[in-house]
């Protein structure tokens, strides 16, 4: 596990991704909003699409919440940084939506098919990862959403 400063601003990727399962963390809005993102994911897969709206717009509202307090905490990128194609809450509910499908609706499935959404779920943890820390760096800015 990384640790520095700012490590106590954002959770790191290890810690996110036991927030996912739902394993216990100190308390953390994003990490509250992951484990709810990632419950989320899993009652999606389990009704009909049609009845999605609902956990639709709660996904939404936690992901604007992430928004929000990444944008008061992060430090203030300069002109320069480049930006990230979407924001931090995008990219911990697409995390939420692959830890639901690594952790529960492919636990049955066959090895191989178990271990590609594994990968996938690494390599996006790693994306996070390296977003954080460019963050802190100043060498990285998140696109500006008006909600």
């Amino acid at each position: 596990m990384r640790h520095s400063a700012r490590a106590t601003m954002l959770p790191d990727r290890d810690v996110l991704l036991a927030a996912f399962r739902g394993l216990p963390h100190d308390d953390h809005p994003i990490l509250d909003a992951a484990g709810e993102l990632a419950l989320l994911h899993q009652l999606r897969d389990r009704i009909p699409r049609g009845e999605a709206e609902r956990i639709d717009r709660r996904r939404a509202q936690l992901m604007r919440s992430i928004d929000r307090w990444v944008i008061l905490a992060a430090p203030v990128p300069p002109a320069a940084a480049d930006e990230h194609s979407e924001t931090l809450g995008d990219l911990v509910d697409r995390l939420a939506m692959h830890s639901a499908q690594a952790f529960v609706v492919l636990a049955g499935a066959p090895e191989s098919v178990f271990y590609d959404e594994w990968v996938r779920l690494d390599d996006l943890a790693d994306s996070y990862q390296r977003l954080i820390d460019d963050l802190w760096a100043g060498v990285r800015s998140l696109p500006a959403y008006t909600y």
